[in-house]
């Protein structure tokens, strides 16, 4: 017969060996954990003190007294910058306003001028408050009710009078005076 020796504590022999294995991994993760975690905090710490290094020097330079006056008068150049952007506003609705309000325009004189008759030629043209006083001459009456008619198909004149009409004929011109009302007023 053999004679074999029957060990009964094998069985705890090896679980203390993995024990053992599973303490080295616990072990070496933890130190690394706190390796990364001090390095971190080092690395921050170091960082912070730079920055706050920076800041000093920063500060420095602005307490100086060459850099203070500068400050002042950046202040002093951009309120007066910020007061000109408010007047500049304030104008360009000015302007807008006047140019919205404004009768007239080439447009309003092109539209005018073309429904002249050949025989019809203005002297003078007065615009107030969105009334056109206009000053012609004409070698017929015809001409003078053509324009009348005329003047009073476009979209732009809301009424059209003939003041007055002088001449006979015989020396071969009528004057007359023309009132219109723009539209728009």
């Amino acid at each position: 017969m053999l004679n074999r020796d029957i060990n009964f504590f094998s069985t705890y022999v090896g679980q203390k060996k993995e024990k053992k294995n599973q303490n080295i991994y616990i072990y070496t993760l933890t130190t690394f954990l706190t390796v990364l975690i001090l390095g971190t905090l080092s690395w921050n710490t170091v960082n912070l003190f730079i920055v706050n290094d920076q800041i000093k020097v920063i500060d420095a330079k602005l307490n100086d007294p060459t850099i203070q006056s500068q400050i002042k008068e950046s202040e002093v150049v951009n309120s007066k910058l910020n007061i000109l952007e408010s007047y500049n506003k304030d104008l360009t609705k000015v302007v807008t306003a006047i140019d919205n309000r404004s009768l007239i325009n080439n447009t309003i004189l092109d539209k005018i001028s073309s429904v002249l008759p050949s025989d019809v030629t203005f002297k003078n043209i007065n615009i107030t408050n969105g009334n056109v006083s206009i000053s012609a001459a004409s070698k017929t009456r015809t001409a003078i009710a053509e324009v009348q008619h005329n003047l009073k198909s476009l979209d732009i004149i809301g009424d059209v009078t003939i003041g007055s009409i002088s001449g006979d004929g015989s020396s071969g011109e009528y004057t007359f005076d023309l009132k219109c009302v723009l539209m728009g007023e």
